[in-house]
């Protein structure tokens, strides 16, 4: 199979003719119509019907390129588009794509999309962008999914091509339940719900068993209290327990020791920040919540 005329002229809109050498964005020597290889050399210059020359020679290893790679069967726009496409990429570029994995698969938009993708380039070093070929992919797709034929609309076998059957509106969805993000927001809040829960039960809890103790007259401190209901504070020289206090061996007076444990106070205190952050947690998973639903209306119409 050849390219066409009409590809012939696309590709040439997007290559433009340069009849003097000169070095592209990436710094490959050019001439002609894209003409790039060892015998471009700084300084060559060349008339308008060897620019000519040089692109039907360069067409016919990327038309090949487009008959080896592509296992099914082409109309002549989707062929030039592909030839197009390989005579920038290049045809090992076009062999490895996705683009040539979704066509030979049968996903002919699919594939028409994954050509889209190469609309990069390095340039000094740095991979970005380039409009020139954000907008060539963008009319190459458009060539591709161009029938060349008239459309089939009566052969019930040829449902395919036929685009007069009245349609209705499918918005596509996410694959399963755990792409969703509402379903990904609602698991979090859900679980800082329930961690807030506990946290608070159990700090309910201490409260209520603290305040149960000190209306006994049990523990009236932050202290353990002993087995007898006296409050150690302190260990002796040997190790023992000392009940109430120490005594200082000059005033005979008794010095409180401090347990080393924080006090119940501080530990609510510890539990009352982290049920805050719990909360914070909840108020922001509930608002992503909204904004994906909202998300999800605009765009899959769900």
């Amino acid at each position: 199979m050849r390219i066409s005329e009409r590809g012939i002229n696309l590709l040439k809109s997007f290559e433009g003719l340069e009849l003097e050498a000169y070095q592209d964005i990436a710094g490959i020597w050019t001439i002609g119509y894209g003409h790039t290889g060892d015998d471009v050399e700084p300084g060559m210059r060349i008339s308008e019907r060897e620019a000519e020359a040089l692109l039907r020679k360069d067409l016919k290893p990327r038309e090949d390129a487009v008959d080896r790679f592509a296992s099914v069967s082409l109309n002549q726009n989707e062929f030039d588009a592909l030839v197009s496409f390989v005579y920038n990429v290049g045809a090992a570029a076009f062999g490895g794509s996705t683009a040539r994995k979704r066509l030979n698969r049968g996903d002919r938009i699919g594939a028409a999309d994954a050509l889209t993708w190469w609309n990069k380039a390095t340039v000094s070093g740095v991979l970005r962008e380039v409009m020139g070929l954000t907008r060539r992919r963008a009319a190459e797709r458009a060539l591709f999914l161009e029938p060349s034929n008239p459309p089939i609309v009566r052969d019930p076998k040829k449902i395919d091509e036929n685009s007069r059957i009245t349609p209705i509106e499918d918005s596509p969805r996410r694959g399963n339940v755990a792409e969703s993000r509402t379903v990904q927001g609602a698991t979090v809040a859900g679980g800082a719900g329930a961690a807030a829960s506990t946290l608070g039960g159990d700090s309910v809890k201490e409260l209520n068993q603290t305040e149960t103790n000190i209306e006994s007259g049990h523990s009236m401190t932050e202290h353990e209290p002993t087995q007898d209901g006296d409050v150690t504070v302190g260990v002796d020289e040997d190790g023992n327990p000392v009940i109430g206090g120490e005594a200082d061996t000059q005033t005979g007076q008794m010095v409180e020791m401090q347990v080393q444990r924080p006090s119940k106070h501080e530990v609510h205190a510890v539990e009352a920040q982290l049920q805050f952050a719990l909360l914070v947690l909840i108020i922001l998973s509930a608002l992503f919540v909204i904004y994906a639903r909202f998300d999800d209306w605009l765009n899959y119409r769900r």
